[in-house]
């Protein structure tokens, strides 16, 4: 009798793992959704401001006898900055991406490609950004890679997922915090990056002839969308991320515990698409 109790606590045990590691599928999904989306309408946000940004100063280069390329690199935002905050994002794309794949039956290939491209990064940040990664994430990391071929149990999977998780919180909560302080600077120096471009497009261009001035009174209202966008667009980007951490830090307990309400994320994932929506709005103008 004792033999078939043994038997069905394992038996129990083995259910219970697979129908969490089932349930958990579902929100680490919207998870890495969320990050996917977070991270291609913050990179398009900087895309954007360096685009309109050089071609203010195309428009104003117009007025020099000589020109280098100093006089049309961007100003508000380099390329090096904007390299910068893609691979912070990415970092955590490929983050929620090895979480994701280690909850899968079937993850052995995709969790060395998400892990590999994960390490590459974190080292990558903790060359060129000290503080923001600790040393202890990408030896998480390299331990998961290793164990792969091995093959996880649940409770392996579970135990390194929460250590990983532990190091991966302080990551998200410094690179939103440095991604917040550009944001709002961004919404200081963005008004005045749309007065500068409509003075230079349609004011100073503004022509004599009636038939020829819709051209340039549409490129006005666009310009004026674009600024009225970019305002609704870095205050849902602010929100967001503070959001993002506080449901890591959810989805962490989560997994801790097996289970619970996963409401928070699929809130994040609608937030994102919304997002992702106004960017687009953003970027076309309307």
């Amino acid at each position: 009798m004792k033999k078939y109790y043994s038997i069905l606590i394992i038996c129990s045990v083995l259910l219970i793992s697979g129908c969490s590691a089932k349930y958990m599928g579902s929100g680490l999904k919207d998870f890495h959704k969320s990050s996917e989306l977070i991270a291609e309408s913050l990179t398009g946000v900087y895309s954007e401001i360096i685009d309109e940004d050089m071609e203010l100063r195309a428009e104003r280069s117009t007025e020099r006898s000589s020109i280098t390329t100093n006089d049309l690199e961007p100003d508000i935002i380099s390329f090096g900055n904007l390299r910068s905050r893609k691979e912070m994002v990415n970092c955590l794309v490929e983050y929620s991406g090895l979480l994701r794949v280690l909850f899968n039956k079937d993850h052995t290939a995709d969790v060395r490609d998400y892990g590999e491209e994960l390490r590459e990064s974190l080292n990558s940040i903790y060359s060129n950004h000290p503080g923001l990664v600790s040393k202890e994430a990408g030896g998480l990391i390299s331990t998961i890679i290793t164990m792969v071929p091995e093959g996880f149990t649940y409770a392996k999977k579970k135990k390194f997922t929460l250590k990983l998780m532990g190091e991966m919180q302080q990551v998200i909560e410094k690179i939103f915090e440095r991604l917040k302080d550009e944001i709002h600077s961004l919404k200081l120096l963005a008004p005045n990056l749309y007065t500068r471009l409509f003075r230079e497009k349609v004011e100073n261009k503004w022509p004599e002839k009636k038939e020829k001035r819709l051209k340039y009174a549409l490129t006005g209202v666009k310009l004026i969308k674009k600024r009225e966008r970019f305002e609704e667009l870095t205050n849902d980007l602010l929100k967001i991320m503070d959001i993002f951490p506080s449901e890591h830090k959810k989805l962490f307990n989560l997994i801790k515990n097996n289970g619970g309400s996963m409401s928070g994320l699929t809130e994040l994932l609608n937030y994102s698409l919304r997002i992702r929506k106004s960017f687009s709005l953003f970027a076309k103008g309307e």
